[in-house]
């Protein structure tokens, strides 16, 4: 394997755990696309549901 293949695998890898970091310190939740956020927000950034809600870390 090269250099670069094994560098895009690890970022990769680091990229997908920072997100279900992120996901799991999310302090809102989309109700139908299950979409995790920080930002108070009327509508969901990814479907635009007005399904918002606090999730338990975010309480």
């Amino acid at each position: 394997m090269g250099f670069f293949e094994t560098v895009g695998r690890r970022v990769e890898k680091f990229k997908q755990t920072a997100m279900e970091a992120a996901d799991e310190t999310a302090a809102y939740r989309c109700r139908s696309c299950d979409a995790r956020f920080d930002a108070d927000a009327d509508r969901c950034p990814e479907c635009g549901s007005a399904e918002i809600t606090p999730t338990e870390a975010g309480e």
